[in-house]
């Protein structure tokens, strides 16, 4: 398998080297150094958990791989990959559809993962997590209980 080729597959559907190499479990620098050309093959782990990334199928190349990893790159996207899914050529584009101040938008860091606040994971099209509803509390002892009456 071309390990090189499947980390520039999942790069160009708008991953970044930071988000590949968390769900690898290694360093952003190793995901560098098998894109460079300097290390052939990440450890057999690694291996494993880019296959899994790239396809349900390991050694398999696969036309489309945003969309078997579409959710763990869109909780990672960062701000320039955001941009650039959505077509927008500005900050100021961005903090208009997301209704934010656009000077909140423009200080995120242009290569590390977008803020997870409503409006983001809205846009992305993660649900939020309802919380359980509380089971209400039950008595247990609401039938030995009895009324007394006193004379």
């Amino acid at each position: 398998m071309d390990w090189k080729s499947q980390i520039q597959g999942l790069i160009g559907a708008g991953a970044t080297v930071d988000s590949i190499a968390a769900g690898m479990g290694v360093t952003p620098n190793a995901v560098r150094e098998i894109i460079a050309g300097r290390t052939k093959a990440p450890r057999a782990d690694a291996a494993f958990r880019l296959a899994r990334m790239v396809d349900a199928e390991p050694l398999v190349a696969i036309a489309s791989p945003r969309a078997v990893i579409g959710p763990l790159v869109d909780s990672r996207m960062s701000k320039r990959a955001l941009r650039a899914k959505f077509g927008f050529k500005t900050d100021a584009h961005l903090a208009k559809v997301l209704q934010l101040p656009v000077e909140q938008v423009e200080a995120w860091p242009e290569e590390q993962g977008v803020p997870a606040l409503p409006q983001v994971m809205k846009l992305l099209g993660v649900q939020a997590e309802q919380p359980a509803a509380e089971a209400a509390q039950i008595d247990p002892d609401a039938e030995r209980v009895i009324q007394v009456q006193v004379a």
